[in-house]
């Protein structure tokens, strides 16, 4: 079924900056930017999100922006209204492409120690496999290299939440449509309908977790819809520049890569 059944040109229209705007809200307190500490600076490396894997916390992210600690690199991450950063300590598991997935421990004393915004996806908020409705919207959120800096020892960062559909992946050795999916993704032509900064460059959006907001989903059977409806689909690992998309890897191997790392990191349930 193509969309243009579903809605009306105009209620598309009027429809899609209240599904952005919601979901902006709505995923603001999973997403966490990652960063390679120096002690007494930090470099912006890539993005992640808390995910809940028995009663541990963990970020969700990309092997290639984890892999960096194998090197004794240290990595940090912040959670949402606090501005103390926290150094990941402790085993990680990964996987390397084709699914390119990796879980930093996050520390129940840094989580505990304070209030702030933070939450942790659950594993039912993952989706058993990538299988969106026809024309469906996609949201991912993450911080970006050019949104993330240090001025005067103080980390800045500014996420970036972004809608779209998913788009053909194109013939590639370094892509499977068995694990991975396309997102349109073009800085140039992308229209803001909510704030006034445009669409960064894809560097340091590695990591972000994408999102089916099922919005065509809930049109096409009648049901009012609400941000919580959203489903995990993917995790971005790529952008191939020559071609206007980013590419993630798909939910069925999400949910079976974390199934492998509660084992390897013995995680009770």
């Amino acid at each position: 079924m193509q969309q243009e059944l579903v809605f009306t040109k105009e209620e598309w229209q009027a429809a899609v900056p209240a599904v952005v705007a919601g979901m902006k809200s709505f995923l603001g307190a999973y997403r966490t930017p990652i960063f390679k500490d120096y002690g007494d600076h930090g470099e912006g490396w890539g993005s992640g999100s808390y995910i809940r894997l028995g009663e541990r916390r963990f970020v969700i992210t990309n092997e290639h922006v984890a892999t960096v600690r194998h090197q004794n690199q240290s990595l940090a991450h912040q959670l949402l209204n606090d501005d103390d950063l926290y150094r990941i300590v402790g085993d990680h598991a990964e996987n390397p492409l084709p699914l390119d997935l990796a879980v930093l421990p996050v520390s129940a004393q840094a989580w505990a120690a304070k209030s702030h915004g933070s939450r942790a996806i659950d594993i039912d908020q993952i989706a058993l496999a990538h299988d969106p409705v026809p024309s469906e919207l996609l949201t991912f959120t993450g911080f970006s290299g050019e949104a993330t800096d240090f001025h005067f020892n103080t980390l800045h960062t500014q996420g970036t939440c972004y809608t779209a559909r998913e788009a053909d992946l194109p013939e590639d050795p370094r892509f499977d449509r068995r694990y991975h999916f396309g997102i349109d993704y073009r800085p140039d032509l992308a229209i803001r309908v909510d704030g006034n900064r445009g669409l960064p460059m894809p560097p340091g959006l590695s990591g972000s977790t994408v999102w089916n907001t099922r919005f065509v989903a809930a049109k096409m059977t009648g049901v009012a819809w609400s941000p919580e409806m959203a489903q995990v689909t993917g995790v971005v690992w790529g952008w191939p520049s020559s071609v206007g998309l980013l590419v993630a890897t798909r939910s069925e191997y999400l949910r079976s890569f974390l199934l492998g790392a509660g084992r390897a990191l013995q995680i009770g349930h």
